[in-house]
């Protein structure tokens, strides 16, 4: 049948019949496209064919319009199946889903088939897709479960009325990725309700293994073969029974935080408390299976420090999919991490969430700044780490069907990845020349061998059967890596590479993950021979036989030293001064920003001690800058040894140094009361003095021996001040005072020892 819209594509249905398993009874067909006699004739022809064109959609909506008209030619009534492909799926309007709905008689009952490959390339537009679908009354089947395992992540967000086993699970020998293929499939099922159909039965054989895995319906030879509807003694399937009802949403612009807050109360922390519960569901996620999706916003862009980068690249490796949103996101701002930048006035930029979803799991975080007026300031995280002494409200859940409906408002957010909207896809054998690919089969084993043995990466190959997972193989890089001999490394497990400080946290899951046949990616501190060590990315890989058990591990080593060191330097030194070490303004100033927090709290006082070295300008003009540096160095020593436990020492900057005391007692205690201490006042002066004593010491720089000096002045909170600026602009005021009465000790030089 011909659609005058489509004149490219002329296009027929084939109906096969899908039946009960339990009595054999028709319960439905099967819409199968077929093209004109000739090279176009089969489906995979045709559509090949239109991808190759770029016209994929047009022939899916061709291929629809002719199903629907020939079902509607049946006597009575008839449960239509009917592939869609998802790009389509993701691409119609709800005007047009519905201009094709027109076309289907009211005695025909249509299921879409979205196949499982290609799922993750349009996730979000396909389940907007599919809820566009339902909203029409029609049913949704999940195609092909199976042949792609990383699809059935999306199973929980798209929850199919049926679930189509591929073919090769009623066909294939029993394995553990078939064995995981069919419990997630069953877990869904169990959940939602979905009914199973097996595909290809064409053997009681066959049909013996699609009831063991739980199927109710069966399509395939052993029921008949595609030819002209037949829908004589159908008993129709009733799918959906009811139009499946939307996600709970709340608001014009529902998020994750106002939709589990409207359940949950939520419970306030500060930033280090939510980043570890954030980092342990992370870690959660990367010993799930394939089939898990992480789905992540982040206040803005740049929280993705280099260490979360890297948490995340880790995750998209062994994940179906994992995706993070984020004023200023970049498309990919992890190597397989979809990223997808929000507006700058989307509600959804002043929330933290982190939500896991696997055929077996599901969890959620969401957190968003303490509101105005309820004890500190709002805002959202404004630098790479954000302000440590933020507070947030948050709520955890593990509640599976909460934790979808969070996930379903981050995946709506989610764009299409760059060139996924129906791009050709390059037709099988046509990217090279055929004798450009092909290595004689005697060859190969030998050509393999000797180019893992001149890579440039080390690696090394272990023997799976055995528990120690002894090493069998390792290629020069990696000696030279580790300064090992083949035979000090060979018959050992790559654990002798760890030492004192490697960190157990990243070794641990290791071998879980290799039991469980996981890829594994990290990076582990690990010792060469000679006791020195290195920061090793490593990266290891199951190799399985014909069977598909696993007889080999094989590991990738990369020498990432200078990277990581770089990454450590580079935020070490967004918290301290390069010259003297100490915390930098910046710290220095969100350390006090928190102890005020904590003293309102308490009901404690704070200071703040502000020194100023006297007459240090001369220093540099009389000896030089690089003796002005070491004086300020050896200044920094001095002072950081005289402050008390718990207290911060920072540099403003030039000659400044800045000292937060806090925990200090409320003022008002006296010698009688029970819990009296040394006062704030008493404190301050103590700590100032023990401050000057340490400066008063001769320095013995290349031309002369000096002694330094300096001037100081404190504030306390609450009696002078309530915030920081106005507490150091006190503190100020006074050391002002202290410089123009004269300083303890002024400038004085001498001839060098």
């Amino acid at each position: 049948m011909t659609s005058p819209e489509f004149p490219r594509w002329t296009v027929r249905s084939l109906y096969q019949p899908i039946v009960d398993l339990r009595d054999g009874t028709l319960v439905a067909v099967e819409a199968l496209s077929r093209g004109e006699p000739g090279p176009r004739e089969s489906a995979e022809a045709l559509f090949a064919a239109a991808r190759a064109a770029g016209t994929l959609v047009e022939l899916d909506e061709a291929c629809l319009r002719a199903a629907l008209q020939g079902a509607g030619q049946s006597r009575g009534p008839v449960t239509l199946f009917v592939n869609v492909e998802a790009v389509t799926l993701g691409t119609l309007s709800p005007r047009r889903l519905a201009e094709l709905a027109d076309l289907a008689a009211d005695h025909v009952r249509v299921v879409v088939e979205v196949t499982e490959r290609d799922l993750l390339e349009r996730a979000a537009e396909l389940v907007r897709g599919v809820q566009a679908v339902r909203d029409l009354g029609w049913g949704v089947a999940l195609d092909d479960a199976g042949a792609e395992p990383r699809g059935l992540a999306l199973m929980p967000f798209l929850r199919p009325d049926v679930i189509k086993l591929d073919l090769a699970l009623a066909r294939g020998h029993t394995t553990l990725q078939a064995a995981a293929v069919v419990n997630a499939v069953r877990a869904e099922a169990e959940r939602s309700g979905a009914i199973l159909l097996a595909e290809g039965i064409e053997s009681e054989q066959h049909l013996e293994r699609a009831l063991a895995m739980g199927a109710r319906l069966g399509q395939g030879w052993l029921f008949g073969r595609p030819g002209a509807l037949a829908t004589a003694g159908m008993t129709p399937l009733a799918v959906p029974p009811t139009r499946a009802a939307r996600s709970p949403r709340s608001g014009a612009h529902p998020t994750p935080y106002d939709l589990l807050t409207a359940t949950s109360a939520a419970q306030r922390a500060t930033v280090p408390l939510v980043a570890s519960m954030t980092r342990q569901l992370e870690r959660q996620a990367l010993l799930l299976d394939e089939q898990t999706v992480v789905l992540a916003n982040f206040q803005n862009a740049e929280v993705m420090t280099p260490a979360t980068r890297r948490r995340y690249e880790s995750l998209a490796s062994v994940t179906a999919l994992t995706a993070v949103t984020g004023i200023g996101m970049p498309d990919e701002p992890a190597p397989g991490v979809h990223g997808t930048a929000l507006e700058a006035d989307d509600p959804l930029g002043e929330q933290w969430v982190i939500t896991v979803v696997s055929p077996h799991f599901a969890a959620a975080l969401v957190a968003r700044d303490v509101a105005a007026g309820d004890g500190d300031d709002r805002g959202r995280a404004t630098g790479p780490v954000g302000d440590p002494a933020r507070r947030l409200d948050y709520v955890l859940t593990y509640d599976r069907q909460r934790v979808l409906d969070a996930a379903g408002l981050l995946l709506e957010r989610v764009r299409a990845r760059s060139g996924a909207a129906g791009a050709p896809s390059p037709v099988a054998g046509s990217a090279l020349p055929q004798d450009a690919v092909r290595v004689p089969p005697e060859v190969l084993p030998d050509l393999l061998l000797r180019a893992i043995g001149t890579a440039s990466n080390g690696i090394v190959i272990a023997d799976a059967s055995r528990s120690e997972l002894p090493l069998v193989y390792a290629n020069a890089a990696f000696l030279r890596l580790t300064g090992y001999s083949a035979d000090e490394v060979l018959g050992r497990n790559c654990r002798f590479l760890q030492g004192p400080a490697t960190d157990p946290s990243q070794v641990q899951p290791i071998r879980r993950r290799l039991l469980a046949g996981r890829d594994v990616h990290t990076v582990l501190l690990n010792y060469r021979r000679d006791g020195t060590t290195f920061w090793n990315e490593l990266h290891i890989s199951p190799v399985t036989d014909a069977a598909g058990d696993i007889t080999h591990y094989i590991g990738n080593q990369l020498d990432v030293t200078s990277r990581v060191e770089r990454e450590r330097r580079t935020t070490y030194l967004a918290h301290h001064d390069e010259l003297t070490a100490l915390p930098n303004r910046a710290h220095i100033l969100e350390h006090l920003h928190l102890e005020l927090r904590r003293a309102r709290r308490s009901g404690t006082s704070v200071a703040v001690l502000l020194l100023d070295l006297d007459e240090f300008k001369e220093i540099n003009d009389r000896f030089g800058h690089a003796a002005g540096d070491s004086a300020l160095t050896w200044a920094a020593r001095r002072l950081r040894s005289a402050v008390r436990a718990g207290d911060v020492l920072g540099r403003l900057g030039g000659d400044e140094f800045l000292l937060v005391l806090a925990g200090l007692p409320p003022a008002g205690t006296s010698p009688g009361d029970p819990a009296w201490e040394p006062s704030a006042e008493e404190t301050i002066r103590r700590v100032r003095d023990h401050l000057h004593a340490a400066l008063d010491r001769p320095l013995s720089l290349s031309d002369a021996t000096i002694r330094l000096s300096a001037s100081s002045g404190a504030a306390l909170f609450p009696r002078d001040a309530d915030g920081a600026a106005e507490l150091i602009a006190g503190a100020d005021a006074a050391m002002y005072r202290d410089k123009t009465g004269g300083s303890r000790a002024g400038l004085a030089t001498g001839g060098t020892d």
